[in-house]
């Protein structure tokens, strides 16, 4: 796809000691965005929109490859526990920090589930460390009201009665089997490339969404959002989008013309949208 522009895979290291590989792509910029990317693919995908960040001077771009997901994961479409990207992203911070020598003006932005990342930082330590928040087609819980209403996951296939016993077990601290595979993708064989994650298990699904209450989420991010979404974005309701980020004060809500779930992350209109964005952040 985009491979001979890539800039090279680097590694950090987490808390448990493993290895997890990002992309950096540099520029003359204090900023630092952390891009997050969506449910069944690994950062590649996000080149377009970094490339234009940097190479226009607005930031600095750290493209992670989520754990369980990129060339050579561990364990693909798995987490060792609920919650462990959120610990990797304070990892991720903290290395950058060290590197630098400097502490660095974070911007954490996502597309699509990686939105829904990005959103779950809001209520955690390392929020107070984000400098503002750059979200396109995110995700938010399943209940929210940008899903459609026929099913909140409708594009994949969940095992929904899997679903249900996983999280009535944990309800009672039973997490033996979290684990199991609960949430498939099925993607058209002419269209894969051999890095997709097609299945997730139970504790790497929990870990890429907001909690129940994601009012409260969405109520602690007082830092400046920008959220973008295509006028004809497939995966959610784009009219639906303002209506729930009236909740995060700081939001700017963009509806982007002729533009879907994935080509918002090329679009012409979107790309000046993020560059006045960032432009105001250093005025």
């Amino acid at each position: 796809m985009f491979e001979r522009a890539l800039p090279p895979v680097q590694t950090y290291e987490a808390r448990d000691g493993k290895s997890l590989c990002y992309r950096h792509y540099g520029a003359e910029s204090g900023k630092i965005v952390i891009l997050l990317h969506g449910i069944s693919e690994d950062g590649q995908y996000l080149h377009p929109l970094a490339e234009f960040i940097s190479g226009n001077g607005l930031a600095q771009v750290v493209v992670p490859d989520l754990r369980g997901y990129g060339f050579h994961p561990v364990r693909r479409g798995d987490v060792e526990y609920i919650g462990q990207y959120d610990h990797d992203l304070e990892d991720l911070v903290g290395w950058l920090r060290n590197k630098s020598g400097d502490e660095p003006d974070i911007i954490l932005a996502g597309h699509s589930q990686g939105g829904g990342n990005a959103i779950r930082m809001a209520r955690r330590r390392l929020a107070k460390r984000i400098g503002g928040y750059l979200l396109l087609a995110p995700s938010v819980h399943p209940e929210a009201p940008i899903n459609h209403k026929k099913d909140p996951w409708s594009e994949l296939q969940v095992d929904k009665f899997r679903f249900a016993v996983l999280s009535a077990l944990n309800a009672i601290g039973l997490r033996f089997w979290n684990g199991r595979t609960v949430l498939r993708i099925d993607k058209p064989l002419e269209r894969r490339h051999g890095r997709e994650t097609l299945e997730l298990s139970y504790r790497l699904l929990q870990s890429r969404t907001t909690k129940a209450k994601y009012i409260k989420d969405l109520r602690a991010m007082t830092q400046p959002t920008l959220v973008l979404v295509g006028e004809k974005d497939e995966m959610f309701l784009p009219g639906q989008y303002a209506p729930l980020f009236a909740e995060c004060r700081q939001a700017k809500v963009s509806l982007i013309r002729d533009s879907d779930h994935d080509g918002i992350l090329s679009d012409k209109a979107a790309l000046k949208e993020v560059e006045s964005w960032f432009k105001a952040l250093g005025e």
